[in-house]
């Protein structure tokens, strides 16, 4: 049989019927044909697996090496690296195979929030994916989103022993990809909604163990007395995270369709992520690795993935009812 042109790596760290709704995104691609999906499991699932799906089983790996063996047994020639809880729409694989076509080393995707609660999951959204949030515009760019990216999976590969470090914050690994001169693009028609769970006290502890992902792995080649003095930067680091969030929603504009308490929302969880990556610097990599899964591990209910649905349907419905109200008054 010919080769998959896309191997997806979807983690299912939770179990197999956990990833439910992430795998009905999949399975539901125009392209499918041509993708080929591996879900992560610590164990073989006693649910029927469906054909084109394969099980690769990760026993107690964490995260960051159950996606390292994924990626040695993927078979496509470009690797994406999915979240459970980001969904394609059903034209993403299409657009991206489009790219792949062109020879990018990378492309990325156009995103937008998927649960729409509160300014909670939204204000979380703003912070980690607001420089490829919708609408924006399509082309060659300097980085990409770490996660639900799509990499030539041989740069990944040519990473050795390292490969699996790399894989613990996906910005890292973009990073080190541009620095060793990877060309990237955005491909705009290729969308996904990102999931953020509700609820204040839950975000706030997971955007303060992203920091301490960032945290820990900006400054684990420094001196002690570096990372001893990183808790002073704490109110800087928070600053310029709400700063590029903010100058993101301006970028939107209101086609993000944001509540305009989101921002207020992100400043609050961006004082999260600045003490998040103090702490990182001061307790070590090796000590946040264990957490880091719970960033990354939030599989998405249908029942919020149906809510999402209706909810983009009424605001495309309310939109399309004004551009028809102001073409009337035109009209008059």
């Amino acid at each position: 049989m010919k080769p998959p042109k896309l191997s997806v790596l979807l983690p299912a760290l939770q179990g197999y019927d956990t990833v439910a709704s992430a795998l009905d995104a999949w399975d539901g691609q125009t392209c499918r044909d041509q993708l080929e999906i591996l879900i992560l499991c610590r164990t073989v699932p006693t649910a029927a697996v469906l054909p084109g799906q394969v099980i690769v089983v990760t026993g107690s790996l964490d995260l960051h090496e159950a996606r390292a063996a994924g990626i040695e047994r993927a078979s496509g020639e470009y690797i994406m690296l999915a979240e459970d809880h980001c969904l394609p729409d059903p034209d993403w694989a299409r657009h991206i195979l489009d790219r792949i076509d062109e020879g990018w080393e990378a492309v990325g995707c156009a995103l937008r929030p998927g649960n729409r609660t509160s300014c909670w999951p939204e204000g979380s959204f703003l912070l980690g994916y607001s420089e490829w949030m919708m609408p924006i515009a399509g082309g060659p760019t300097k980085v990409i989103c770490g996660w639900n990216g799509t990499i030539r999976a041989k740069l990944l590969r040519d990473l050795g022993s390292e490969l699996s470090v790399e894989l613990l914050m996906g910005a890292f690994l973009v990073k080190r990809l541009r620095d060793q001169g990877c060309r990237f693009y955005i491909e705009e028609r290729a969308r996904m909604r990102h999931f953020d769970p509700s609820g204040f006290a839950y975000q706030m502890k997971l955007i303060g163990i992203a920091g301490m992902g960032f945290g820990s792995l900006r400054s684990r080649r420094w001196p002690l007395i570096a990372r001893l003095l990183y808790p002073l930067a704490t109110p800087a680091i928070a600053l310029l995270h709400w700063k590029r969030a903010f100058v993101q929603s301006r970028r939107a504009g209101p086609g993000a369709r944001l509540r305009g308490t989101t921002l207020g929302g992100a400043a609050v969880l961006a004082c999260a992520w600045g003490v998040g990556e103090a702490v990182g610097a001061l307790i070590g990599v090796g000590r946040v690795t264990p957490l880091l899964w719970r960033i990354e591990v939030k599989p998405v209910p249908r029942a919020d993935v149906a809510r999402s649905t209706v909810w983009e349907r009424d605001e495309a419905l309310i939109g399309s009812e004004a551009v028809s109200s102001d073409r009337a008054g035109e009209r008059i």
